[in-house]
């Protein structure tokens, strides 16, 4: 069985899935007995896990999933999050709709009256409602979207049937237009969903969509930009804020490496007397111990063959890499690198991954990056301190953006982008073992607070103003 109180998202396409799961950290996959793929990660900052998984389109797949998902975890709460259509003149590619009401639209009566609907419908469960009311208030969630962006949030109903709709003019536009004039927005699951969730009566139930197209048969502009995509991450990153105002206080983990507060200054890459990487952005990890004994002179002289097996060991070198080595005790292969300082300081870096648009900071390609390189680190043959804080920085000599290591090639890069190292200090001191049990969760949380830094840094508030233009004043 699951930890207790997994929240289950379901998203219908893999595009959903990937834009629910670049919110996610600390992944691990888990199988169904019938064969159903999971996903379970964490949203930073929220202790409850988050199971996702991708349902195919229909209602009737969503339902027997969501079923299936709900019987396999114990689950607090049920998401449906993708894209949609939007039914309603006023509502803008690229917003968000959260669902008052599911429609199930196809029920009804024809006869020689015509057609007479006769619908079943779900209201969303009130605390979550309330809780996305509150995340759209603070807007504090546009600070998870991977491009600097302020979205609509709509609160309106939704109606979920077995069509794609693309036409405001066709039999079913008249229908829903005359017996559901208020749903704001038409998809393909959501009715499923709600129906397996009112079955299970303790989970809670909430759809929540980007608006992709207007459902109408017409082109727009902005078709062209990808929208899909961009609803998917707008849906997406508003899940992720809804879950930081739904978490209790005293249940989340953002302190989970403050420790006992100490002042650790670290050296970072920079510092270590290592060339400078160009065309790179270095991802670095740092493990600096609470008291500094420097260890024995002879101690870093014999400790640098260590550093080079356990290197190649761990794929930080190739095996036919180049390697230099430099004093103390300071291994350099083309990009990566491991270091013992004279003070104890244990140092490992690597570059991320780019292509001719610049690098790209993935949250889960650098999760499991920083596990791996903590792993290193904690296995190096020098004494082990009690107590470490641990400290994480991306030093860019190339144009650094957030996005998705699965898209690269890029032909273009998001908004937030930045030239400027971004370096996150150890707030705190842990016991090494605590450290050692747990390296999954402290690169996800390592992770989750470089991604903070790296977008307050580029966030508009945080850029340099333009000077006014004066043009055609008078004075």
């Amino acid at each position: 069985m699951e930890e207790t109180g997994t929240v289950i998202v379901l998203t219908p396409m893999n595009l959903e899935y990937r834009a629910v799961r670049a919110q996610l950290t600390g992944l691990r996959r888990q199988w169904h007995p019938d064969g159903t793929f999971f996903e379970v990660g964490r949203v930073p900052g929220v202790a409850w896990p988050v199971a996702l998984m991708v349902t195919g389109e229909g209602n009737l797949n969503a339902a027997v999933l969501a079923d299936r998902a709900i019987a396999r975890f114990q689950a607090r709460a049920l998401f449906v999050v993708g894209v949609a259509g939007s039914l309603q003149d006023d509502i803008e590619l690229g917003d968000v709709v959260v669902a008052t009401w599911v429609y199930g639209y196809h029920g009804g009566k024809e006869g020689p009256e015509g057609f007479q609907a006769r619908p079943r419908s779900w209201p969303a469960t009130h605390r979550l409602e309330q809780a996305a009311r509150a995340a759209d208030i603070a807007g504090s969630w546009t600070g998870l979207l991977p491009e600097a962006a302020s979205p609509a949030v709509h609160f309106k109903p939704v109606a979920a049937g077995e069509v794609v709709l693309n036409s405001r003019d066709s039999p079913l536009a008249l229908q829903l237009k005359r017996n559901y004039n208020d749903a704001a927005a038409i998809e393909m699951e959501s009715a499923g969903a709600a129906a397996a969730a009112h079955l299970n009566t303790s989970v809670p139930v909430l759809t929540i969509r980007g608006i992709s197209d207007k459902a109408d048969g017409r082109t727009h502009p902005s078709d062209a930009a990808g929208l899909q995509a961009v609803a998917a991450d707008h849906a997406a990153a508003f899940m992720a804020g809804l879950l930081k105002v739904l978490a209790p206080e005293g249940q989340e983990t953002a302190d989970f490496l403050d420790g006992r507060p100490a002042d650790l200054p670290t050296i970072w890459h920079a510092r270590l007397g290592v060339p400078r990487v160009a065309a790179a952005a270095i991802l670095e990890l740092h493990l600096v111990p609470a008291l500094r004994t420097p260890p024995p002179a002879r101690l870093l002289a014999a400790v640098t063959d260590d550093l080079i097996a356990l290197g190649r060991e761990e794929n930080m070198f190739g095996t036919a890499a180049e390697l230099s080595v430099r004093d103390p005790a300071t291994v350099v292969a083309p990009a990566s690198g491991l270091a013992v300082t004279q003070d104890g300081q244990r140092s490992a870096w690597m570059p991320l991954p780019s292509d001719t648009v610049g690098a790209v900071l993935d949250p889960a390609d650098v999760t499991g990056r920083l596990t791996a390189m903590l792993s290193v680190l904690l296995r190096m043959d020098v004494p082990d301190p009690e107590e470490a804080g641990l400290a994480v920085g991306v030093a860019p000599s190339i144009l650094l953006s957030e996005g998705r290591v699965a898209d690269i090639p890029r032909k273009v890069t998001r908004q937030r982008t930045s030239l400027t190292p971004v370096y996150v200090p150890a707030s705190g001191v842990l016991p090494l073992a605590r450290i050692a049990a747990s390296p999954d969760r402290i690169a996800a949380e390592l992770c989750a607070r470089l991604l903070l830094k790296f977008r307050q840094q580029t966030a508009p508030s945080a850029r340099q103003a333009p000077a006014p233009d004066l043009r055609g004043t008078r004075g």
